[in-house]
């Protein structure tokens, strides 16, 4: 992955956690994506497993990594993939379920 790509994906994960802080939640990013999800945002209604992409969605052996990290998560954890398309105020959000297999 080139440091083009890292620094994109870097900068739509700050962009996400704005707006989602401004909604009222507390973010946690997973620098590097070491972790299945890039941000885990949450309030006191729950959970929000992030994994953000530009321009695309998730291939289908990444949504099956995001579906076995999901099985280890509590019921009110929502497992969401957001795409930052290119010039876009806002992402596409979609539950992870909502996804094509």
């Amino acid at each position: 992955m080139s440091m083009n790509k890292k620094a994109k994906g870097a900068r739509l994960e700050r962009k996400t956690i704005k707006m989602l802080q401004s909604a009222g939640y507390q973010c946690i990013r997973s620098a590097a994506s070491l972790g299945p999800f890039d941000i885990i945002a949450m309030n006191h209604l729950g959970f929000r497993c992030i994994q953000i992409k530009a321009n695309d969605w998730p291939r289908p052996e990444e949504r099956e990594g995001l579906r076995a990290a999901a099985k280890s998560l509590p019921p009110n954890a929502l497992i969401e993939c957001w795409r930052w398309n290119d010039n876009a105020r806002e992402p596409i959000i979609k539950l992870l379920d909502e996804l094509n297999y």
